[in-house]
């Protein structure tokens, strides 16, 4: 006869409950009179740590160990010694039979499963994993069920919730739009009903969290018992006050309102999700909501992201149609201005029977070269527009390749003899000398990269190669210029990109030349590339085309000079203005101010020359910095007039130079730049030059401008020279008053004198001996000291 004392011996609360229950009250009876199959299943679950209990008899009477009393809840202590089915009356219609197969001497187990319970007062979601099995009396007969289970709730909430985030996640916004995006996350979200039983958006109608307008954008409700609650009965003012706090609310228990952001500043709107009826809003639960509004805020991130790409990629369209639009008209529209620029000059340039004075036509011709450039720089940006818009149309023809690019290079020769350049030409190497080409497109190529290469090759050479083989014709330009540093040379092809401080014959250019040499290879199915030579110098462009031999020769060859001729008349006018120094120096007159110009393209520096020496100015013209720094060192000017863009280092290097030259210091600068805007005159003015004037500019705005300069400086040198002089007179005086001082006191000492009478005395003897006070007095000093110096002090 086992005791309740010895059965249920612990001092837990579950133990205590046990033992102090009244057992005769069920149909077990008194504890002394249970069977021993049933104490030894008491006996085997009490002291174990998984959550066992045991239903036994008809009435199937529960009894639980330690463990197993969390999972009661609220209906611990009652729980002891209740009917299984009085105690779990919410949810026996899934455990009853369950624990009937058992006792019908089946064991059944169960992973997870899912159970409404009444633990803690209300309805509740649980899952439990266990297994019930039957337990032997005497006889072989099943006279109870013992029960081991775990509770596994909060694991399967967190599996289930884990994989909403994930979903929630992987939202792609690629081809949504933001209500897509929206309406995509309450989807996943309707899916799980039993954590958010209804949800809505609402977002303000413009992502501008101070003028925007709170919008319903989509929502999703389920029913669920006991939670008659959806998304439509939030009250708006706590939409409101969260979507502008940033804060979020609990209503009721029954939904939870949570702000929306799309960025670090204030909410685009707000999450309404439903809280279940089935599940405590405990912490865990708070936490998931935070998280579901977290991941639709990445989503709608990046759908903000997307829409705002999309708007800027409308945006960049309509610029760049806007932009084709614009240069196409104001292409049309200087062209007409230039041709009657280029069209009266060439008539008087070239009129032979009414011939104008020698320096006449050089200003002509001066105009005329301006004229083209300007044509070439219209034509090529034009072409630049209608690439970015439309891309290049090309228009194949039977074309002589070697004529044609022989006639695009030769074009050159005038320019590279008078810089002293070689001009090779090898095109030996093409056997079939007919292809099918665009004409322009490759007289652009060959007459941009022979240009490119004259410009920056200052001495040596400029070959242009031609070779083929079976489907492909292969250019080559090779300069010895500086080349092209490793850095740059990925870039060298990019719009408007321009290699810095690299020396060549200028800086002149827009930095699209290359760039459209790239687009219009691309239009040919080409590929282009540059390399650099074995020492690091010079530069090697290499152009692949694909090659059709032509089916016939060209018509005529005549066409092919004309296509040459017509659009490399601008190529040469730029080419011409390059021209090297004559390297004449002479040497100024005593009355001529000195002015030192640098200036590289060749036409304007001879165009201020001129404009200086009309002044009676003794000009020096410098091309680049380093060699105007090293005359001016050696013969300081009274000027320095410098243009900012110049091969190698720029005009804002050599002020920067000169105001650290004691010799320069104070030698006015003016500087020229077709850059217009205050930030250039700033960055000018900030180094130390004295003016700054924009091209275009009136001829005697510059003139009066550097004439004012030169009066300040001169004003300037003769206001320090009568300050050193005056520095000069007053040192003196303070050294003739300190000797006269010296013989004073030596009188007052010696003689016994008074100031005024030692004075007196020095005075006589100056009138008396014919010489200056100051004489007499070193005289008197020097005895005293000869006579010191001879007799010491013992």
């Amino acid at each position: 006869m086992t005791t309740r004392d010895e059965l249920f011996p612990g001092t837990d609360a579950t133990s205590t409950a046990h033992r102090e229950f009244d057992w005769s009250s069920t149909s077990l009876g008194p504890v002394e009179s249970w069977p021993d199959a049933l104490v030894t299943a008491i006996r085997t679950l009490f002291p174990s740590e998984v959550g066992q209990l045991v239903w036994w008899g008809e009435d199937l009477v529960q009894l639980f160990n330690h463990a197993y009393t969390p999972m009661a809840g609220d209906l611990f202590p009652e729980a002891v010694g209740q009917r299984a089915a009085d105690c779990w009356r919410v949810g026996w219609d899934q455990l009853g039979p369950l624990a009937h197969d058992a006792l019908r001497g089946t064991a059944v187990h169960r992973t997870e499963q899912r159970l409404l319970l009444d633990r803690f007062g209300y309805l509740e979601e649980t899952f439990f994993t266990f297994s019930y099995s039957p337990i032997l009396g005497s006889g072989d007969t099943v006279n109870g069920v013992l029960v081991a289970t775990t509770d596994v709730t909060q694991q399967v909430l967190a599996e289930r919730r884990m994989s909403v985030l994930h979903q929630l996640g992987s939202i792609s916004v690629a081809s949504r739009d933001i209500d897509d995006v929206c309406r995509a996350s309450l989807d996943l979200l309707a899916g799980n009903e039993a954590d958010v039983p209804f949800a809505s958006i609402h977002l303000r109608t413009t992502h501008d969290a101070e003028l925007g307008e709170i919008r319903p954008v989509a929502s999703t409700s389920a029913t669920l018992p006991g939670r008659p609650h959806t998304a439509t009965t939030v009250d708006r003012d706590v939409i409101d006050r969260v979507s502008a706090s940033g804060v979020g609310e609990t209503v009721d228990t029954t939904a939870v309102v949570l702000p929306l952001h799309a960025s670090s500043g204030r909410p685009v709107g707000v999450l309404v999700a439903g809280i279940s009826a089935l599940r405590r809003f405990d912490e865990p639960y708070r936490v998931f909501l935070d998280l579901v509004a977290g991941r639709i805020s990445t989503a709608l991130t990046d759908a903000y992201s997307y829409a705002a790409e999309r708007r800027r990629a409308r945006q960049l369209e309509e610029l760049d149609a806007a932009k084709t639009r614009f240069f196409e008209n104001v292409s049309h529209e200087f062209r007409t201005p230039l041709t009657l620029l280029l069209g009266p000059l060439g008539d008087v340039v070239d009129d032979q029977e009414n011939p104008l004075p020698p320096h006449r036509v050089r200003s002509l011709q001066t105009a005329r070269r301006a004229a083209l450039r300007l044509q070439r720089l219209v034509d090529t940006l034009l072409d630049v527009a209608r690439g970015d818009a439309d891309g290049f149309v090309v228009s194949l023809e039977p074309t002589d390749l070697v004529s044609l690019t022989a006639d695009c290079a030769s074009m050159f020769r005038d320019a590279t003899a008078r810089a002293g350049v070689e001009l090779h030409l090898a095109l030996d190497g093409v056997t079939h000398r007919f292809a099918e080409m665009d004409r322009t497109m490759w007289t652009h190529v060959v007459m941009n990269l022979v240009s490119n290469a004259v410009k920056f090759t200052t001495a040596g050479s400029v070959t242009v190669s031609l070779r083929d083989d079976e489907d492909t014709v292969t250019l080559t330009v090779t300069d010895t210029g500086p080349g092209v540093p490793d850095a740059d040379r990925a870039k060298i092809f990019d719009r408007f990109y321009q290699v810095a401080a690299v020396a060549g014959r200028s800086r002149e250019g827009s930095g699209v030349g290359l760039s459209l040499v790239r687009d219009l290879v691309a239009a040919l199915h080409g590929t282009i590339d540059v390399s650099a030579g074995p020492d690091g110098t010079g530069s090697t462009f290499t152009v692949r085309l694909p090659r059709t031999v032509a089916s016939a020769p060209p018509a005529s060859d005549a066409t092919t000079h004309e296509v040459a001729e017509a659009l490399g008349a601008g190529y040469i006018g730029e080419a011409d203005t390059w021209r090297p120094l004559d390297g004449v120096r002479t040497d100024p007159t005593p009355d001529q101010r000195q002015v030192v110009l640098v200036e590289d393209n060749a036409d304007m520096r001879d165009y201020l020359v001129g404009l200086l020496r009309e002044q009676n100015w003794h000009v020096t013209m410098f091309a680049d910095v380093d060699s105007a720094m090293a005359h001016a060192r050696a013969h300081p000017p009274d000027v320095v007039v410098s243009d900012i863009m110049l091969p190698g280092r720029s005009g804002l290097s050599l002020v920067d130079e000169a105001r650290s030259d004691g010799r320069l210091v104070r030698v006015p600068i003016v500087l020229l730049s077709a850059r217009a805007g205050s930030e250039s005159v700033v960055e000018g003015l900030r180094l130390g030059a004295d003016d700054y004037v924009t091209k275009p500019f009136q001829p005697a705005e510059l003139v009066a401008r550097i004439r004012v300069h030169l009066e300040l400086a001169r004003l300037r040198e003769q206001l320090l020279g009568s300050a050193q002089r005056e520095v000069s007179s007053l040192r003196t005086a303070l050294d003739s008053r300190s000797v006269l001082s010296q013989a004073v006191g030596l009188l007052m000492v010696t003689q016994r004198m008074s100031p005024e009478a030692a004075f007196d005395h020095i005075a006589t003897m100056s009138q008396a001996a014919n010489v200056k006070a100051r004489v007499i007095a070193e005289q008197l000093v020097r005895e005293f000291v000869e006579e010191l110096g001879s007799d010491p002090v013992g």
